[in-house]
């Protein structure tokens, strides 16, 4: 149990870290930004239905799904920082919360099969 908080818990320091910045991306970059906020709600939404599914087929889906939207973030700051609308700290920063964050699905997937 204490993963998957942990889990949430670091989805919610990335989204909070990358929710800093979005303001100073430029307005002709809304597509960016609407795709990073827009995949910033769908990683808490497969966090939670993860939590609340009983059947572990439907919830190794949420974990997936969680990996891919992880994925997308990651493209999406990697373009954010070629565009130079954050700098190389920052996304170490992120990348280093997501890397944190895969470990941990990865640890779920691990769990839940010597279950």
């Amino acid at each position: 149990m204490e993963i998957k908080f942990k889990l949430l818990s670091n989805t919610e320091k990335l989204i909070a870290y990358m929710n800093k910045w979005l303001p100073n991306f430029p307005k002709k970059e809304f597509v960016l930004r609407n795709n990073i906020e827009k995949n910033e709600y769908e990683l808490i939404e497969n966090i939670f239905g993860y939590n609340i599914q009983q059947s572990q087929r439907i919830k190794d889906k949420y974990l997936k799904d969680y990996l891919i939207k992880l994925a997308m973030f990651d493209f999406y700051t990697r373009q954010s920082f070629h565009k130079k609308y954050i700098s190389k700290h920052q996304l170490e920063v992120l990348t280093s919360i997501m890397i944190d964050c895969r470990k941990l699905v990865y640890g779920l997937f691990r769990s839940e099969e010597d279950v």
